[in-house]
């Protein structure tokens, strides 16, 4: 297990490190970025796909509680999806309470140059949890295929974010 584990986690990082240096270089450098007023704008847009994705785990979850007809999450009555979907949901709340602020940070303090990158990570953090929500659906090792894109793409926006501040 914990091969496979390692092995997506190796994948999801190999494909959403490819996939960031893809899109920041298919977007370049928009025009305005050099206000911090207009990088912040462009970052809390990147994260915007990781809102949606979280809207619509949240959205799933209260669609199987209509379906199933489990409205009361304290009466033990919740199934093994119902339990899992609010598992997803939580990671990806607490990835996001790390995620957003250095993303935020990372712009704040960043060069023009930058928002590119910025972008590109919020898109491919929203596309990570994804994977993680689905590989989540499939077993739970393989979550690690998003669990470890999604991850480094906090790790990335922290780094970024301090290098920016103290350079």
């Amino acid at each position: 297990m914990r091969l496979i584990s390692l092995s997506l986690s190796l994948i999801g990082l190999a494909v959403a490190g490819l996939a960031t240096w893809a899109i920041s270089g298919a977007i370049g450098i928009p025009r305005g970025s050099s206000s911090m007023a207009f990088r912040l704008g462009l970052a809390l847009a990147a994260l915007l796909p990781a809102a949606m994705v979280l809207a619509a785990m949240v959205f799933a979850q209260m669609l199987l509680r209509f379906v199933t007809g489990a409205f009361d999450p304290l009466a033990g009555q919740d199934g093994r999806l119902l339990v899992l979907n609010q598992r997803v949901i939580t990671n990806t709340v607490e990835q996001l309470a790390v995620f957003a602020p250095a993303l935020l940070a990372w712009a704040a303090g960043a060069d023009a140059s930058a928002m590119p990158w910025v972008i590109a990570l919020g898109v491919v953090f929203a596309a990570a949890r994804i994977v993680f929500w689905i590989g989540y659906l499939i077993d739970p090792v393989a979550r690690a295929a998003g669990m470890a894109p999604s991850a480094a793409a906090s790790v990335a926006a922290i780094v970024a974010a301090v290098r920016a501040w103290i350079t």
